[in-house]
C-alpha cells in the first residue's frame, strides 16, 4: 500500500496527464475529451480527500464558492446594464448576448483558446506579484521584451524544433525576468513604487519594440500594420493540433497545454513549496515575514523575477504559436487585460486558466455577433468594463469595511 503522500503525487501526475489527453481530445472529439476532463475533476477530488481529508474537501469546495460567487453576480450584473443599453440604444439584448455566446463557445471556439492563451500567462504574472504584496501593472512591457527576444531568436535560429523551441522560451523568459529586475530592485534598495516603475517601463519596451521592428527586416508595403519584421524559421513554430488531430483548427496550437501546465506549476509552487509560503508570508504582512526570519528583499526580487518571466513567456506563444512576426502599431493589450483576469480569478492561478478562456471568448463572441447582426463590438468592451468595476468595487468594500 502506497503512503498517502505518494499515493498523493501519482494521483496528481494522472490529473495532470488526463487534463492534457482531454483538451487534446476535445479539439478533435468533444465527447471523448470532456470524458477525460470529467475524469480529471474527479481524480482531483480522490486526491484531496487522500492528503487532507473529506472534512477539508468540503472546506476547499465552500471556500471557492465564495470566492466565485460574488464574481459571477459581477460578470450577470455587467450584462444585465450592458442590455440596457443595447436597448436603449436600438438593438436586441437577448438576441444579441445569445449570439455573443454561441460565437464565444460554439462557433469560434478555438478563437476563443487562442484568445486565452497569452492571457493566462500574463494573469498569472499578476497573480503572483500579488500573492508576494506586488503589483506588476507593466506585465505589458514584459510581454513585449518576450515578444521582442522571441522573434530575434526565432529568426535566427537554425536547429532543431525539439532544441529551438525549448530555448527560446528559456532564453526569452530570462530576458523579460531581466527587464523585471530593475523595477525590482528599484524596490528593494530604494523603495519605488513598483506600479511607477513597473508602468514607465512598459511604456519605455513598447518603444524599444518599434525600433526593434525597424531594424529587423521590415517592410512597410507588406502590411497594414505599418513595419513588420521578417517571419522566425518554421524549425520554431509551436506545433499545432492540426499536425495530429485533421479535425482540429490548424491555427490552434499547443501553447494551451503550455499554459495550463504552467498555471498549475505556478499552484504548486504558491502553495506547496518553501518558496511559496514565504511569498504569501511577504504578501500578507511583509514586516512579520522579517521578525519570522524570512528575506523579505530576495522573496520581492524573486517574485519579481517571477512575474517578468511568465509575462514573457506570453510574447513567446503569441510569436511562435500564432504571428511567427512582430507588427508595429498594434497595441496587443495582454498586460492590461491580464490584470482584469487575475482580478475575477481572485487570484487563483487555477481560476485564471477559466477567466481567460472567458475573456478570450467575449472577444470571439463580439466579433461573431458584429458579424452576424451588425452590433457594434463596443458593447464587449463595456461589459468587461464593467465587470472590472464591479470587481474592483467588491475589493473597495472589503478594504473600507476593514477600515470600519
Amino acid at each position: 500500500m502506497f503512503e498517502t503522500s505518494k499515493s498523493f503525487l501519482v494521483i496528481r501526475i494522472c490529473t495532470i496527464l488526463f487534463i492534457v489527453i482531454g483538451i487534446v481530445l476535445f479539439l478533435g472529439s468533444r465527447h471523448i475529451g470532456l470524458v477525460f476532463l470529467g475524469a480529471a475533476c474527479v481524480l482531483w477530488l480522490i486526491g484531496e480527500v487522500l492528503e487532507n481529508g473529506k472534512k477539508h474537501l468540503i472546506e476547499v469546495l465552500k471556500s471557492g464558492f465564495k470566492t466565485i460567487r460574488l464574481p459571477l453576480a459581477g460578470i450577470f450584473l455587467a450584462f444585465f446594464i450592458g442590455g440596457i443599453f443595447l436597448l436603449i440604444t436600438g438593438y436586441q439584448p437577448l438576441k444579441s448576448f445569445g449570439a455573443m455566446i454561441y460565437g464565444g463557445l460554439v462557433k469560434n471556439w478555438h478563437v476563443s483558446i487562442l484568445n486565452a492563451v497569452p492571457l493566462i500567462f500574463t494573469a498569472l504574472s499578476i497573480t503572483i506579484a500579488f500573492k508576494g504584496g506586488l503589483f506588476n501593472i507593466g506585465a505589458e512591457g514584459q510581454y513585449y521584451v518576450g515578444t521582442m527576444a522571441a522573434t530575434w531568436l526565432g529568426i535566427r535560429f537554425d536547429l532543431p524544433s525539439l532544441v529551438a523551441i525549448p530555448l527560446i522560451f528559456i532564453i526569452a523568459g530570462g530576458c523579460g525576468a531581466a527587464y523585471n529586475a530593475i523595477p525590482a530592485i528599484l524596490k528593494v534598495k530604494t523603495g519605488a513604487h513598483e506600479v511607477v516603475t513597473t508602468m514607465m517601463f512598459a511604456y519605455i519596451a513598447r518603444t524599444i519594440s518599434s525600433l526593434f521592428i525597424r531594424f529587423n527586416g521590415g517592410d512597410p508595403t507588406l502590411s497594414a500594420h505599418a513595419y513588420i519584421t521578417d517571419s522566425i524559421s518554421e524549425s520554431t513554430w509551436l506545433p499545432t493540433f492540426k499536425s495530429f488531430l485533421p479535425q482540429a483548427n490548424y491555427r490552434l496550437h499547443i501553447g494551451i497545454l503550455i499554459a495550463v501546465i504552467t498555471a498549475l506549476a505556478v499552484h504548486h509552487i504558491l502553495h506547496r513549496t518553501r518558496l511559496g509560503f514565504e511569498i504569501r508570508a511577504v504578501g500578507l504582512n511583509s514586516f512579520a515575514a522579517r521578525t519570522q526570519g524570512i528575506a523579505v528583499g530576495r522573496i520581492i526580487l524573486i517574485t519579481m523575477l517571477l512575474a517578468g518571466l511568465l509575462a514573457a513567456f506570453a510574447g513567446v506563444t503569441q510569436v511562435l504559436g500564432l504571428d511567427h512576426k512582430m507588427f508595429e502599431n498594434i497595441n496587443a493589450g495582454y498586460g492590461w487585460n491580464g490584470i482584469a483576469v487575475a482580478l475575477l480569478a481572485g487570484t487563483s492561478s487555477i481560476a485564471v486558466v477559466f477567466c481567460a478562456l472567458f475573456w478570450g471568448a467575449l472577444d470571439a463572441g463580439g466579433q461573431y455577433m458584429s458579424r452576424t447582426l451588425q452590433t457594434p463590438t463596443s458593447i464587449v468592451e463595456i461589459v468587461k468594463g464593467l465587470i472590472l468595476f464591479l470587481i474592483l468595487a467588491r475589493y473597495l468594500f472589503r478594504y473600507f469595511r476593514r477600515k470600519a
